[in-house]
């Protein structure tokens, strides 16, 4: 059966080359966003395997920094701890467990503990976790966060944090800051195992290969169809016309 070639309107020319010009540069951006990915991760899991340097003090933040495998020693401020809220694991709904470490100058370092479900929010329900003593703790260290622009205002007042602001959480807890960071604990085992730490995302979740092919599939898709529609047999388009 012959097939009849005809010429497709400016306007579907137009139409589908705007929607695969979309396509492509959403599969592209994707590809760029997988390196990008990939990087990020690669440099999290250098960082993070070092061997643990001193939590550094009297320095400038350095983005560099960000994950590098440190620690911390001192007494925790108990009565100063903060509730990074909303924060969940394995699909409980808790909190992170922020607590200044003073150092002997009287200085503090922010250290996230860890997990802790909303129902040991108060901390006589963990009365184990109120350490008294000195401590050695190891971790990454973290930098200050940024506020998003859906996460609420920080609450000093209530204790509801919803970002990490050091200097801010420095201020409401009577002191002055040693470090520019702060140190997210790992998973060693701690005196009734709350806070559960090891809450560092050095593994982050990587799917940008599937969007990238997903969106070139479509661009494709687009252009087969295009050309099967102009390319139809054609007694097909004469039944059509009649």
């Amino acid at each position: 059966m012959p097939l009849l070639t005809t010429r497709p309107s400016m306007a579907m020319k137009i139409c589908v080359g705007l929607s695969l010009v979309i396509l492509l540069g959403l599969g592209s951006w994707q590809v760029d966003r997988l390196f990008w990915k990939e990087n990020l991760i690669a440099q999290r899991e250098v960082q993070s395997t070092l061997p643990p340097i001193a939590v550094p003090t009297d320095v400038s933040l350095d983005p560099a920094m960000a994950f590098r495998a440190a620690f911390a020693e001192g007494h925790f401020l108990n009565d100063q701890e903060k509730y990074l809220m909303a924060r969940t694991r394995r699909g409980n709904v808790g909190f992170q467990l922020i607590t200044p470490l003073e150092q002997e100058d009287g200085r503090i370092i922010l250290v996230n503990r860890g997990w802790v479900p909303s129902d040991n929010r108060d901390p006589a329900t963990r009365p184990e976790s109120l350490i008294e003593t000195p401590v050695h703790v190891t971790g990454v260290l973290r930098l200050p966060k940024q506020k998003h622009w859906a996460q609420p205002e920080n609450d000093a007042l209530d204790n509801q944090w919803f970002y990490v602001d050091v200097e801010h959480m420095a201020e409401d807890s009577g002191a002055d800051l040693a470090s520019p960071y702060y140190l997210e604990l790992d998973e060693s085992a701690v005196p009734g195992g709350l806070p559960i730490g090891g809450q560092a995302k050095v593994q982050l979740p990587n799917n940008h290969l599937q969007y990238a092919i997903t969106w070139y599939s479509l661009a494709l898709s687009l252009i087969v169809v295009f050309v099967i529609y102009h390319r139809r047999p054609e007694d097909d388009k004469d039944k059509k016309n009649t």
